[in-house]
């Protein structure tokens, strides 16, 4: 390895392990085996056998196995020849490599804020009615007031 630290922050799920559940990985995850849930981190590599089933978001993700769900790709997306994503892809740059599979939607930026609402422009009120220019006549308009 070359960076302790590095090591003290990653995670390696190996060939025929199983884990359920969300997982935060400081720095990098090597999947080998299978991930029922979501995972971030900085750097996933999915190797051949692996496969995640779930979201997953970091800013670089190398795909040897496969991928389903949706996927976030901060700053690269590598899908190898033995790859295979299907799900919703976000991505800021994308390789794929002869072979390599990708089945869904793609799309190159951000991740849309799902929580956000689509900003409306504000409504204006409705107008009032029109009020007549002069006072609505009345019973004694035009005739002295008795007293």
């Amino acid at each position: 390895m070359s960076n302790q630290s590095d090591s003290l922050e990653s995670v390696v799920i190996g060939d025929g392990v199983v884990v359920k559940g969300a997982f935060t990985v400081p720095s990098k995850a090597v999947i080998n085996g299978v991930i029922e849930g979501d995972l971030t981190a900085e750097e996933v590599l999915i190797g051949p056998t692996g496969r995640i089933t779930g979201r997953v978001s970091a800013k670089v993700i190398d795909v040897r196995g496969q991928l389903h769900n949706t996927i976030v790709s901060e700053k690269s997306l590598i899908v190898r020849a033995t790859g295979k994503i299907v799900g919703k892809i976000h991505y800021s740059e994308i390789e794929i490599e002869k072979g390599g599979e990708i089945e869904g939607a793609l799309s190159q930026g951000a991740e849309p804020a799902a929580s956000a609402p689509t900003p409306t422009p504000a409504a204006s009120p409705a107008p009032a009615a029109a009020a007549p220019a002069t006072p609505a006549p009345t019973a004694n308009q035009g005739k002295p007031a008795s007293n």
